[in-house]
Parts: C-alpha cells; structure tokens; sequence
C-alpha cells in the first residue's frame, strides 16, 4: 500500500509539474521562452487538421504570422472540442485537461461574444478577424436555386450532425423539411454526397462550406439562407487569453488589426479559397 500511495503522488507531483510547466503566461514570460503556444481545433478543417508538427491549415498559419510578427518560435496545442466553448477555453487556456497537458498562451476560433466573455472571467476575448455566418451551397443541376427553401422541400439536403444547420432545418418550418435532411460525421461528407447528387445542397458554415467544396464550383450556387425563427446567423471568430495575460493580448491586437488593414488576412482566407468576411464592429 505504502508503494502504491508514493506511486500515486509521485504521479500527482509529475503531472502537475507538467502541467505548471506549459501554463498561460504573461508576455515577458512568453518572450523569455522563446515560444508561442496557440491552440486550435482538432479535425477542423480549413482552420486546423493534423497532429504534432504535421497541424496544418489557416488558423495554424494565422498563429504562425502573430509569433513571427511578435519575433517568437510558434508551438501548437491541438485541442479536442469538449461540449461547449466554455469547456475548450477551460482545457485550453485557464485551467487544462484534467488529463494534462497545460494550457496554451493563445487560442484561436473563439466566438467574440460578451456573454461568452462574462460567463468566462478567467479569460480575455481578443482580436476578432473573421465574421463567420450560416451558408448553403445547392447544385445548380439539381435546383435552380432561387427558393431555398422550396429546394429543400422538394430535394435532399446534408448537414454535418449535430451542428446548428442540422437542428434548424430539422426543426423549422414546422418539421416539413425534417424528412428531406440528411446526416453526415463532417461537411467534407455531405459536399462529396451532393457531388454524387445524393443531395441537392448542404447547410453549415460558410467558411466549412467553402473549405470542403475547394476550387472546383461549376454549378454551385453559395447563399445565405433566410433563416426565420434564429435569433442570430453570423458572428465574429476571434482570439482568447488567460486573464493574467492582457499583456500578450496588447501586443497580438495590433498584429491582427495590420493583417486585416493591410489585406494579409484577405489573402490568408483567399490560400483556403475561402471568401473573407471582415468582422462589422459596432
């Protein structure tokens, strides 16, 4: 018993000196180090896919340019997305996995919302660069694409499962859409089912719409959709960082506003073949 408990605790010393090691961290510890931790999404694409040194896409190239702006190394924590956004900025920027792992100094595509804000007062929202909205994309050989929602009624749509898409069209209109709403693990899916005309058009984000579909868009009509009844169908994406890290935010702020002033991050989406939408302040 006696060697299990000093097992167990040094285990415990262990995880959390690891732990303590890859915390959030003022800017001039982050300058001392060398070293940028940005977290992104795991299996999230185009914004970030991949593992270890192999992570790839815009959000991971976006980190890139703050950390070689701020003169800094760049490291990525891919993060798993708990249930909520207030689970991920808990894992990944003030407290950690109870698994382990530490936190990250900076976190990308977090929804720049004051009640997210309020509800998380361990963290500071920062930076937002990009206005993400809800789209469709309907294939002009199957429908012309003048009434959506006439479209929908007559002909499949995809949707990712379990995404805001997914429980409108399922839900809205009374039900009368529900039996022509058909379910996929990712975007990336339910595009190659329309390719095959398996579907008429796909529902979701406009940026994860335009990721799947790539280059190739003859025929493909890209629209936002009138959306009765959802209190909200677009929103700012921005940046996020311990509560004791206003310092870092200071200096990543002005890189942001430079990248969008400058059209750097216009040509940053324009890599992904993604439309840019900058963020409407009010």
């Amino acid at each position: 018993m006696g060697r299990l408990l000093s097992t167990c605790l040094c285990l415990a010393a262990l995880a959390a000196a690891v732990s303590s090691a890859a915390q959030a961290r003022p800017y001039d510890q982050v300058v001392a180090s060398g070293s940028l931790r940005v977290a992104v999404y795991a299996d999230f694409p185009p914004f970030s896919s991949g593992k270890g040194d192999r992570v790839k896409g815009l959000d991971v190239d976006l980190a890139a340019a703050i950390a070689k702006k701020l003169g800094l190394a760049v490291d990525y924590m891919v993060l798993t997305p708990g249930e909520s956004v207030d689970d991920d900025l808990r894992n990944a920027v003030w407290k950690g996995h109870y698994l382990g792992g530490g936190t990250a100094d900076l976190m990308l595509h977090v929804p720049y919302d004051h009640a997210l804000g309020e509800r998380n007062d361990n963290v500071v929202l920062l930076a937002p660069y990009y206005q993400e909205s809800i789209a469709e994309a309907l294939d002009g050989m199957q429908t012309s694409g003048d009434d959506l929602v006439a479209a929908f009624s007559e002909h499949k749509v995809g949707v990712e499962l379990a995404t805001l898409a997914d429980a409108y069209l399922v839900g809205s209109y009374g039900g009368s859409l529900r039996e022509n709403v058909a379910h996929y693990p990712t975007i990336q899916a339910a595009v190659d089912a329309m390719r095959r005309h398996e579907v008429a058009g796909v529902m979701g984000t406009l940026s994860e719409v335009e990721g799947a579909l790539g280059k190739s868009r003859e025929n493909i009509h890209i629209k936002h959709m009138i959306t009765p009844g959802l209190t909200r169908t677009a929103w700012p994406l921005g940046m996020a960082v311990k509560v004791n890290s206003h310092d870092l935010a200071y200096k990543i702020e002005p890189v942001v506003d430079e990248m969008i002033k400058s059209g750097a991050m216009a040509k940053l989406f324009a890599k992904y073949g993604l439309t840019y939408v900058p963020v409407v302040r009010e």
